[in-house]
């Protein structure tokens, strides 16, 4: 079954009235008249087109609002104006234009001021470049449209905008996934499903919930997962059921779920749920939706040795997508009447049909073989682009790097001079007059230090942050599995440090790290990276808050770093899974880590002698260093014990 897809827009929106709007019409005018200026005009116009799904008629409210936006210098109207416009004509099909006016929405739009409109530019943006067949390109702004949102705080009061961010992300994460869905990025796919259900999940909007899972399964569906995708379409069936979801779309989802079902040989149950797909496409105008239903039906007859009724519903599936030219229908309808005209001793017949088979295949190889030829040209374009553009930003930075040193240099000069001067000055003071410069000259420094300090920390986080994205470009190119979870491992033993830096520059102690943050911050990336999902498994997280000092901490988060992965690598079920953390000082001078969870425990005593995984070998060895005694034993899953005698803790 072809999987098509698309931008799925969640938001509803209510549609004003059925007729034509234009600059005569009643509502309009009367907006006009009682809007009290043209900013608040403007608003309501857009709004109106937006309404509307920028139908043919939303244009002349478009341009009645772009008359009014001539007389204003206020780049936020101006920039909402472009933005319409570029939906409208999206909407309408033409792209050069729609890309022209979103590019001039996005250059008034400052992101620090406005972050929900650059936001919502960026995704309108994407929708374009996917229709244009550039989905490196599309991925890539959309990816900014996300970093936008994640810098976006609404008060907690404030419902109703907390409701608009988390459904716009709804829509970003669901039109991701289904970008990485149609380049077969099956990982990034998913992971962005599940955000997008999450955060449906958390609005209770049924409808969203429906679609997601069901595109969701879409996925499961195009990579042979048809218990999973089973799962999924009935939960999917009861959320569009509840929401009184459109018939259309229930009729697709028991199309899938018979696909599904097929596929695992349960050919009664899969007949019930297609039967009730064909009775509703037989009536609507989606012909090929019917076509497609006809042949999975067709192939259930055959299985259960029913040949005539498969001969039925096959010609009538072929008839109907050779009207439409729908090659992949075709394809598989040509399938089923072979096997079903072979099977029936009618075998010029069964020829004819494999013939009419082996033709489609042929057109679809070629289209998409032309396709992807001509999505690694784009690929190609794209990362030469971003590659000149790497060069370019370097070249500035080298530059930018230049004059900060001339800068430095003089400024060193100057303040040699200065210096000079003054000590002139000094000698005609007295001694208390001595002391109080030297002191001033102690705090200058100490201030100069802390910066300096403050600026390495941040371009170490800024260095590791750059390994950890080479290692994961290097992953993408990777096949073997063994491979990528090394680098994995790397990567996560890379954020532990990155964190310890991120924390020294951002807060004022600079030697000292507050471990409460620290370890949340650490569990959270460990959460992410392994797919763990805090509101399915059971997190028993205990930390203390304490001063440790770096040459402490960044051992200690290695060794967490390695336990935590290794607990959810191989202890953890991320559905009913059990997870515990504890971080506490002890009575006598001592800390202590204790890291458990629900999973099979170990076969086996502990002997670091014996050991051949590298993060069992480094965390014997750090263990070693803050002379420390480690202790694994299973208690209802593996428990690790860690008494730490040797570190550093600053009050």
């Amino acid at each position: 079954m072809q999987v098509r897809l698309f931008i799925v827009w969640l938001i509803s929106f209510n549609v004003w009235g059925q007729t034509g709007l234009t600059s005569e019409n009643p509502v309009v005018q009367n907006i006009l008249s009682t809007s009290g200026n043209d900013s608040i005009s403007i608003i309501n116009l857009t709004n109106i087109a937006g309404k509307n799904r920028y139908n043919k008629s939303s244009l002349s409210l478009l341009k009645t609002a772009d008359s009014l936006g001539q007389k204003t210098a206020n780049r936020f109207l101006k920039a909402n104006i472009y933005y319409a416009f570029g939906n409208y004509y999206f909407y309408n099909g033409d792209l050069s234009l729609a890309e022209k006016y979103l590019q001039k929405a996005g250059q008034l739009t400052d992101a620090k001021k406005y972050p929900l409109l650059k936001s919502d530019i960026f995704m309108s943006q994407g929708g374009v470049y996917r229709k244009k067949g550039k989905i490196p390109d599309a991925i890539d702004i959309l990816l900014q449209s996300e970093k936008i949102l994640r810098t976006v705080t609404i008060n907690d009061k404030d419902k109703q905008q907390r409701q608009i961010l988390q459904s716009k992300k709804i829509i970003l994460y669901n039109t991701l996934a289904n970008f990485y869905n149609q380049i077969n990025d099956f990982n990034q796919a998913v992971s962005y499903y599940d955000l997008a259900l999450q955060k449906a999940m958390i609005l209770n909007n049924k409808r969203n919930i429906g679609v997601i899972l069901s595109n969701k399964a879409d996925l499961l569906l195009k990579n042979n997962r048809y218990q999973q995708a089973l799962d999924i379409l009935k939960q999917a069936i009861r959320y569009k059921t509840e929401a009184r979801a459109g018939k259309g779309s229930i009729a697709n989802t028991n199309r899938n779920i018979a696909l599904a079902l097929y596929k695992m040989g349960q050919y009664q149950p899969a007949l019930a749920y297609i039967n009730k797909a064909i009775a509703h496409f037989e009536t609507s105008v989606r012909t090929n939706a019917f076509a497609e239903s006809l042949v999975i039906r067709s192939n259930i007859w055959h299985e259960q040795g029913q040949y005539q009724k498969a001969i039925n519903d096959a010609e009538l599936a072929k008839q109907i997508a050779l009207k439409n030219n729908e090659l992949e229908t075709i394809q598989n309808a040509g399938l089923a009447l072979s096997k079903a005209y072979e099977a029936t001793g009618q075998y010029q017949k069964a020829l004819t049909n494999y013939k009419i088979y082996h033709t489609a295949k042929d057109s679809i190889f070629n289209t998409q073989n032309i396709k992807k030829i001509t999505q690694l040209e784009m690929q190609y374009q794209y990362d030469k682009e971003q590659q000149a553009q790497k060069l370019l930003n370097l070249a500035k930075e080298k530059s930018a790097k230049f004059k900060i040193n001339i800068l430095f240099l003089g400024l060193v000069a100057l303040v040699l001079i200065i210096i000079l001067l003054y000590r002139l000055y000094l000698l005609r003071h007295k001694s208390n007059a001595v002391l109080k410069q030297k002191n001033r000259q102690i705090s200058n420094a100490l201030a100069i230090n802390e910066t300096l300090l403050k600026e390495t920390h941040h371009r170490v986080k800024n260095n590791l942050q750059i390994i950890s994205s080479l290692l994961n470009m290097q992953s993408k190119f990777m096949k073997d599995s063994m491979s990528k979870e090394a680098i994995k491992d790397s990567q996560n033993r890379i954020k532990s440090m990155s964190l310890i830096h991120q924390q020294l520059y951002q807060k004022e102690a600079l030697t000292s790290i507050e471990t409460a943050g620290y370890f949340e911050n650490l569990l959270e990336s460990l959460c992410t990276s392994y797919g763990i999902d805090p509101g399915k498994v059971n997190m028993d997280i205990n930390i203390e808050s304490h001063l440790l000092d770096i040459d402490t901490a960044i051992p200690l988060g290695l060794i967490v770093n390695e336990l935590v992965s290794n607990a959810f690598k191989h202890g953890i079920d991320k559905e009913t899974g059990k997870f515990g953390f504890v971080f506490k000082k002890l009575s006598g001078h001592q800390l202590l880590i204790k890291v458990r969870d629900n999973g099979p425990g170990i076969q086996q005593v502990f002997d670091p002698a014996k050991i051949k995984s590298y993060g069992l070998k480094l965390i014997h060895i750090l263990s070693q260093k803050l002379k420390a005694d480690l202790n694994f034993r299973n208690n209802n899953g593996l428990e690790v014990t860690l008494i730490i005698s040797h570190y550093k803790i600053n009050s």
